[in-house]
C-alpha cells in the first residue's frame, strides 16, 4: 500500500509539472548592465573550377547590456563592445586581429580597438525582437584616425565593417540569439516558432520552431530547430571591387539555457550547416558572371 501511495505521489507531481505554464520572457532591471560572450567557429568550403578552397573563422565577441528603461514592454538598452577577435585561417596562411592589441603595424586590431565602449541604443521587446538600433555610427566614429588612407580605402573598409557591425546585420545577429521566446506561456513539451531576418553578408530568413524541454527552479532550457531560406531578390554587395551576393539555404539547431528570473542567457549552442552558392554579377571583366559552390558550416557558443 505505501509502494502504491509514492507511486501515486510521483504520478501527481510529474502531471502537475507537465501541466504547469511558464512565462518565458525578458524581466530585466532598469540600471542593471548584463553581459555576454560568443564564440563563433565557422568553416567555408568553396568549389572554384573543380577545386575546393576552405577557410576557417573564428569571431569572439563580449558586450554590455545596460538597461536604461522600460516600457510598454520593450527595454531601452545601452549595447556596448569590450572585445572584439577575429582569425582566419586558410591556404594562404593565418591571420589573427584583436581590439586587445592595437599597434601601429596593426591596422585592422587597431580598428577594432577602436569600437570598443562606444556604446549605441537597442530598443528590446520582452520577446527578445529587435525592435530598433541607434547611434550604430558611434562604433566607427574614430577608426582611421592617424591613417594615411584615401576615402576609396576607408569606404572599402567601412563598408566590410558594417556588414558585420551594421544596424542590420547587428540586428539580425543577436536576434538569432535572443528573439527565442514565446508570446503566451507554454508547458514543457510545448512548441513555438519565430521568424527573424539575418543581414551580415548575406540576406537569410530564418524561421525556428522552439519547445520547452526543461523548467527547474533556476533556468528554462529551450531546444530549437530552425530553417535558413536565402532572399533571392536580395541586392548584390560590393567586395574587393566584385559585386556579389550569397544565397544559401540550410538547418539550425539550438540548445538555449535562460534564467528563471530574468529571462537572460545563460549559455546556448547554435549549430549551422548552410550550403548554396556565391553569385557574382555580370560585368565587363566577367560578362557571363560566376556561380561559386559553397558551404558554410558553424557553431556558435553564448555565455554569460
Amino acid at each position: 500500500m505505501k509502494k502504491l501511495l509514492t507511486l501515486a505521489l510521483i504520478l501527481s507531481a510529474t502531471l502537475f509539472v507537465q501541466a504547469q505554464k511558464y512565462e518565458l520572457a525578458l524581466n530585466l532591471e532598469v540600471g542593471k548592465e548584463y553581459t555576454q560572450k560568443s564564440n563563433a567557429k565557422m568553416t567555408i568550403t568553396q568549389n572554384f573550377n573543380g577545386m575546393p578552397i576552405e577557410i576557417g573563422m573564428n569571431v569572439k565577441g563580449d558586450y554590455t547590456f545596460k538597461i536604461m528603461g522600460a516600457e510598454n514592454n520593450q527595454y531601452n538598452m545601452e549595447v556596448k563592445y569590450t572585445v572584439v577577435e577575429m582569425e582566419m585561417e586558410s591556404a594562404q596562411g593565418k591571420s589573427s586581429f584583436s581590439s586587445k592589441t592595437p599597434s601601429e603595424q596593426d591596422i585592422m586590431s587597431t580598428m577594432l580597438s577602436r569600437m570598443i565602449d562606444k556604446p549605441f541604443t537597442m530598443i528590446m521587446s520582452q520577446s527578445g525582437k529587435v525592435i530598433e538600433i541607434k547611434g550604430i555610427d558611434n562604433l566607427f566614429g574614430s577608426l582611421f584616425e592617424g591613417y594615411d588612407l584615401t576615402e576609396q580605402q576607408k569606404e572599402q573598409i567601412l563598408a566590410q565593417l558594417k556588414q558585420s557591425y551594421g544596424a542590420k546585420a547587428i540586428k539580425g545577429s543577436f536576434e538569432q540569439i535572443t528573439a527565442i521566446y514565446p508570446e503566451q506561456k507554454v508547458k514543457l513539451g510545448k512548441t513555438w516558432s519565430t521568424e527573424t531576418s539575418i543581414e551580415a553578408g548575406m540576406s537569410v530568413n530564418l524561421t525556428t520552431n522552439f519547445v520547452l524541454k526543461a523548467a527547474n527552479t533556476d533556468y528554462f532550457l529551450i531546444h530549437g530547430e530552425g530553417n535558413l531560406a536565402s532572399n533571392p531578390n536580395a541586392p548584390y554587395i560590393k567586395q574587393n571591387g566584385m559585386d556579389m551576393k550569397i544565397l544559401v539555404d540550410g538547418q539550425l539547431t539550438s540548445e538555449i539555457k535562460i534564467d528563471r528570473k530574468t529571462g537572460w542567457i545563460i549559455d546556448a549552442t547554435i549549430v549551422q550547416n548552410l550550403s548554396g552558392n556565391t553569385e557574382l554579377k555580370a560585368s565587363e571583366q566577367m560578362p557571363d558572371g560566376m556561380s561559386i559552390p559553397m558551404t558554410i558550416k558553424s557553431k556558435s557558443v553564448i555565455t554569460n
